[in-house]
Parts: C-alpha cells; structure tokens; sequence
C-alpha cells in the first residue's frame, strides 16, 4: 500500500513538472509579426517651382511648372530609394507664373531661343536624409546639381541653384531680358535679368504598411 501510494506521488510531480515544460515551450513559440512599409511615388503631390532674379538689387519673380511627368524604377522599404534613379520630364509649355504674357514670352524668347528643348529632363542620381545630386538637361547639355534635401515624414523637399550659363544659354537670357526690359529695369536705370535660377522641388510619397 505503501508502495502504491509513493508512485502515485511521483507521478504526480512528474504530471505538474511536464505540464510546466510544456507551458514554457507554448510561450516560446509565440512571435510578433513585424510590420512591412513600403513606399510608393504620387504623381499628384510633386509640384516643381522656380524663382528667377530681375534689377541689379536681384527681386525675385516665381513661377512653378505645371506638369511633371516622373519614371519611378520600383517601389521600396527604404523612402528616398524610391526615388533614386528616377527619371523625369518637364514640358516648358507648362510654365505657369500667373501672368500668361510673361509665360509666352518665357516660351518663346527664352525656351524657344535654345536647342531643342521643348522638354527638361533629368535624373535623380542619388539622394538621402541631407543631400541630392540630380542630373538636369536642356539645350543640348547635361549637368549636375548638389542641392539639399529636407524630409518631414512622408514629404520630401529638394532646392537647388541652377545657371544658365551652365548650359551654354546666356543668349537665352539676353533675348529675355530685351523683350523685357522696361520691366526688369531697377532705380538704379539698368535693365537686368540673373542667369542663376532658384528651383524648389516638393513630393509626398505614398506609405502603405502590411
């Protein structure tokens, strides 16, 4: 009786001893699920501005594009991978400073003065959480910009300082300035129009989390 009543003790405590090992293994097995972003171009949110610079004194006068046409590679969990190597157009004909009579004559004896440029295209080459080189094109060359980046959530803001001159086009601005040079003439009586244009470039990505 004795006897009996021993083994029925020790197969209770190996009883308790398994179902705590057993427990132990069932917490292990329990995983968090990880949360995967990734992020996405919206072609709505881009807007692209510019500031150009009349008088001696250098008055600023602004204006944006109103359509860009953007060639994303792939999507990406990493934001601003989303947007390297991304390739773009500009038509000039989508100039919009809020005075169609300039933009015409911005058309016609700026634009229409170069080579071939009916279009700006360019290249994002690269880009992080500070900085950004793009390529941009028009009259025939191509060159490389340094500008600064600024990212506030899923918005990312690039400016830069471009030179005509850079691409060969101080005509293009001469021709400008002289189809309007009452208006680009300061009290100091000098009828002056900047080669150096100020571009501000603005896009929200699309985040989607699974």
């Amino acid at each position: 009786m004795k006897k009996n009543i021993i083994v029925l003790g020790l197969l209770s405590v190996f009883a308790i001893s398994c179902g705590e090992n057993t427990d132990e293994h069932s917490d292990d097995k329990v995983e968090e699920k990880v949360e995967v972003c990734t992020y996405a171009y919206n072609p709505g949110s881009t807007t692209v501005g510019w500031t150009a610079f009349k008088f001696t004194e250098k008055k600023g006068v602004s204006g944006v594009f109103d359509q860009v046409d953007v060639l994303i590679a792939n999507n990406s969990e990493d934001m601003l991978q989303t947007l390297s190597g991304a390739s773009f157009t500009i038509p000039v004909s989508s100039i919009n400073s809020e005075n169609p009579e300039r933009d015409l004559k911005l058309q016609n004896s700026f634009f229409g003065t170069m080579e071939a440029t009916e279009i700006i295209s360019g290249l994002v080459k690269s880009i992080d959480n500070e900085n950004a080189t793009v390529e941009i094109s028009m009259n025939g060359i191509s060159k490389d910009y340094n500008g600064t980046v600024v990212v506030e959530g899923e918005k990312v803001n690039f400016t830069t300082t471009i030179n005509m001159v850079d691409f060969e086009a101080q005509s293009s601005v001469d021709s400008l300035n002289i189809v309007c040079g009452d208006l680009h003439t300061g009290e100091d009586g000098i009828s002056k129009l900047w080669s150096e244009v100020d571009i501000n470039v603005e896009t929200t990505l699309v985040k989607e989390c699974k």
